[in-house]
């Protein structure tokens, strides 16, 4: 199978917002993109190996680190998922993770959580610029949890993004990314705190 390079991580969610990606250029359905290379199921054997790492066996090869990524993280996060090998070459895609076993599901799905952690603010309870930078502090919602958050953003142009036109990312410095799921339902004064970026 003709390999291709994946984007670097990071890149997922930044093409989501950005716009579609090549590899689905302007179809609403990705089932219509072509060259997409599917992983025969059947095949597969998605594991979790020594250091937690995600591997797979396929095709009578092994791969003992492997990287998952959704093309469309946001529209569909359970379909469409490229598994490429650490040299970040693509193997394949899985088209729904839906069509694997339970025991490949759990591990498949416990690797893509880990990728997209991405916490959803409820509240910003400050925000404030300084020398070139933007402090928050805020409330998100983790882990079934209400926790305390801070992050500093550079670039806001770049790493305070809106997706459509009620929801809202946030990309700190860390790499950490935060998430408006519905701006409408937030709080009137965290709102305000975030307008001035919302572009």
């Amino acid at each position: 199978m003709e390999t291709h390079v994946m984007p670097a991580a990071g890149d997922d969610i930044n093409k989501e917002v950005a716009g579609t990606p090549n590899i689905i250029k302007e179809a609403e359905d990705l089932s219509q993109a072509v060259d997409i290379g599917w992983l025969n199921l059947e095949k597969a054997e998605f594991y979790q190996g020594p250091g937690g790492f995600t591997g797979l066996r396929y095709d009578e090869k092994e791969y003992k680190r492997i990287q998952l990524r959704r093309a469309m993280p946001d529209r569909y996060p359970s379909e469409y998922i490229s598994v490429a090998d650490h040299e970040n070459k693509e193997i394949g895609m899985i088209k729904s993770i839906a069509d694997l076993t339970n025991e490949q599901l759990q591990v498949v799905s416990d690797e893509l959580d880990r990728r997209y952690y991405c916490p959803e603010i409820i509240e910003v309870k400050s925000v404030r610029d300084k020398l070139g930078y933007v402090y928050m502090e805020m409330d998100v919602y983790a882990g079934g949890e209400r926790h305390e958050r801070s992050a500093a953003i550079n670039d806001v142009n770049k790493n305070i993004r809106m997706i459509g036109t009620n929801r809202l990312i946030i990309f700190d410095v860390d790499g950490n990314r935060f998430m408006v799921n519905a701006l409408d339902k937030l709080d009137g004064k965290s709102l305000r705190r975030l307008e001035p970026y919302m572009f």
